[in-house]
């Protein structure tokens, strides 16, 4: 049991553990406006997360990318690769 205390104190008193442990600074926050932006107001993007209230394109697009991540077993697709999936999509530069 001495053991597990010298260990546990020692780990405590470490460099390491007290870089690790040490807090982010903290960022301040954006100051509130009480006039909306004017290229929010009139902007399809809501923020909106149900799929009953999404555009059918963005709809369309979210599935495309969760059926190449489920067959490809790919978490997270590079640029390149949403790049690929746009285009079949139909996309054209």
């Amino acid at each position: 049991m001495a053991t597990t205390r010298k260990k546990t104190q020692a780990r405590k008193e470490s460099p390491a553990h007290k870089r690790t442990s040490a807090r982010a600074p903290e960022r301040k926050a954006a100051p509130a406006t009480s006039e909306p932006d004017e290229e929010s107001e009139g902007s399809e993007r809501r923020g909106s997360t149900r799929p009953d209230e999404m555009p059918p394109e963005v709809l369309e697009f979210i599935q495309a990318i969760d059926e190449y991540k489920r067959v490809n077993r790919r978490p997270f697709p590079t640029w390149s690769e949403v790049l690929e999936i746009v285009k079949t999509l139909g996309y054209q530069r």
